[in-house]
């Protein structure tokens, strides 16, 4: 769930008269299902928007944010994965949640707060949320927040007055800080990534749903009413209908957007492609399908024609991951999944986790077990 589809979320519950909890790990320690940053909501009615990571932890949460729901008091919730780990147990991680938690109460002034917050995470600009989550005190008000530009500069603030702002987070986009017996979260928001897909065929749709879930922008591109319109594309940010290469030369450019190249044929991704390079701005990712001999033909040609074989470094293709994908939606998984990898900073290594860290002790105590319980029968 993204920045923007969270407080949409909670702005959505407060208009509607209901108040809503944001659970938000903090911090972490060892091995947890998920990092610092992810968010929960839990609405008045229990049902619940995003995870925290299941299992016996999140339980905790969820009964601490019922009771926030009442009194509109902030809690915390450490949630503790290295006990009772089991194999019928969700909770295998091994590490502790730190989880914070915060009712927002319908009011004018909570409304107003969430809609600007959808805004700030929606925008182009790089900005960083601080947050106080423990006060000298330990009153249980509502927590007060803070957001600051590339620069530093306050662009709202509902801090105290004359409280030092930690640095923002550099190495990763989250970080604790105790400053003057407060404690303050701090969480760096990048402008959110931007997938445009060159070319609106089978391939198109599920890639197109999948990069949306994933918390990115969509961009569908193509020349064919047909095939560039709403009724196949809804809920995308932009279907853009009109000549591809043409589009490709006035499209945003940045490093934080993602290019997929699958139009009806070779030569027009080919073309599209020369166009990209030809604008010289950086991107963060340039994917072109085809099968390997095609790919290796294509810049075989752009060679031909002067282009250094060094400007074809960074385009991934064949696109994808290889996992063997045959269908549209398949094939649309494979691409994702290398468009994430690529948004993570994996660096390529995308071997499956078991490959990278082996089996969980847990899961490993079972298979000795199980195997010494056969043992024991014969």
């Amino acid at each position: 769930m993204s920045n923007k589809m969270l407080y949409e979320e909670i702005e959505s519950q407060l208009k509607a008269g209901r108040p809503v909890v944001q659970a938000t790990v903090i911090q972490t320690k060892g091995s947890t299902p998920r990092k610092e940053g992810s968010t929960m909501l839990v609405r008045h009615d229990g049902s619940l928007v995003g995870t925290i990571g299941g299992g016996c932890g999140e339980a905790g949460v969820i009964q601490k944010a019922r009771l926030s729901l009442l009194d509109g008091k902030v809690r915390e919730e450490l949630a503790d994965l290295t006990e009772d780990i089991s194999i019928d147990s969700e909770a295998v991680c091994g590490g502790t949640l730190r989880v914070f938690i915060e009712p927002w109460m319908p009011s004018p002034e909570s409304i107003a707060l969430a809609h600007r917050l959808s805004e700030l995470a929606e925008g182009g600009q790089r900005v960083v949320l601080h947050q106080i989550v423990k006060t000298p005190g330990h009153d249980g008000a509502l927590a007060r927040r803070a957001v600051v530009d590339s620069a530093g500069e306050a662009i709202l603030s509902h801090l105290p007055e004359g409280l030092a702002l930690p640095e923002s987070p550099q190495r990763k986009p989250n970080q604790l800080k105790k400053i003057e017996g407060y404690e303050v979260y701090s969480e760096r928001w990048d402008p959110t990534p931007t997938l445009v897909i060159v070319g609106a065929g089978h391939i198109a749709e599920p890639l197109e749903q999948f990069a949306r879930l994933s918390g990115f922008r969509t961009a569908v591109v193509d020349d064919r009413s047909l095939f560039a319109n709403r009724e196949r594309f809804p809920l995308a940010h932009q279907v853009i209908c009109g000549p591809i290469l043409e589009v490709c030369q006035r499209i945003d450019l940045s490093p934080h957007h993602f290019f997929v190249l699958v139009t009806r044929g070779h030569t027009l991704d080919m073309d599209a492609l020369r166009v990209l390079i030809d604008r010289g701005e950086p991107v963060a990712y340039l994917g072109m399908i085809g099968s390997r001999r095609r790919v290796n033909a294509v810049f075989e040609l752009l060679e031909a024609e002067g282009y250094g074989r060094e400007l074809f470094t960074h385009v991934h293709s064949p696109v994808g991951l290889n996992i063997g994908a045959e269908t549209p939606a398949e094939i649309a998984v494979s691409v994702m999944a290398e468009v994430i990898s690529v948004l993570r900073g994996i660096d390529g290594d995308t071997r499956p986790l078991t490959a990278i860290s082996g089996l969980h002790p847990s899961l490993r105590r079972a298979t000795a077990t199980g195997k010494k319980r056969q043992g024991s029968e014969k």
